[in-house]
């Protein structure tokens, strides 16, 4: 176990330009489709919300949810919002959106930014990474049924957290990713993979504020 980060209370702003050209890169890379070099065993798709809190002057939290201890998937786990296509949903970003609905309460004050590459978790199930610009006055949720609760992290922090490299291992196959100590729980997995990678990007960007990052 790596050193128990405490998350700053602090959170300056990263502008929205360098956000929308972080996920510009992302889509520009070798494999714009594809984070995770796992194989998905489900044809079903699922997608999750990085939803980015802040004001005009950028964004300054990303949110996240803990499952609850007996959700059918991942419980107890930190994640992004979101789950499996529905038939009603028209695309992948309105299955974000519905998703941010059900488990957040979320729907007002939201702008669209851009997908991230797909990810897929360790049920083997496909996930795009749909990015939200919310400006609500304060963060505010009505947690689901399925969720413990939510948090709210600093970004311009988070670059510079002590990231530890992790090597999952699922049906004889192995990944190499991220995880992050928090003083109650951890976050690693494929959350940590997308955000981590992102982070990446966004810290590669000239105009970038952050501290170089922490290896």
């Amino acid at each position: 176990m790596g050193a128990v980060w405490v998350p700053p209370e602090e959170a300056p702003p990263i502008p929205w330009p360098i956000i929308a050209t972080s996920l510009r890169d992302a889509n520009r890379s070798a494999s714009p489709h594809q984070l995770s070099p796992w194989t998905p065993e489900c044809t079903r798709r699922a997608a999750v919300a990085v939803l980015l809190w802040g004001d005009e002057d950028g964004a300054r939290r990303v949110v996240l949810i803990q499952r609850g201890h007996t959700a059918p998937q991942h419980a107890g786990e930190l994640a992004f919002p979101g789950g499996m296509v529905e038939a009603g949903d028209r695309d992948l970003p309105a299955t974000a959106r519905r998703e941010l609905a059900e488990e957040l309460g979320v729907t007002g004050d939201l702008w669209e930014l851009g997908c991230f590459p797909d990810g897929v978790a360790k049920a083997r199930i496909r996930f795009t990474p749909v990015f939200f610009r919310w400006e609500a006055p304060k963060p505010h949720f009505k947690l689901g049924t399925e969720i413990h609760e939510a948090l709210t992290l600093p970004l311009v922090a988070l670059r510079v957290a002590p990231w530890q490299r992790e090597t999952l291992e699922h049906q004889g196959l192995r990944l190499q990713t991220w995880r992050l100590e928090l003083p109650r729980f951890p976050l690693w997995g494929a959350t940590a993979l997308v955000l981590k990678a992102w982070l990446d990007l966004l810290g590669a960007h000239p105009s970038f504020s952050g501290a170089p990052e922490n290896t």
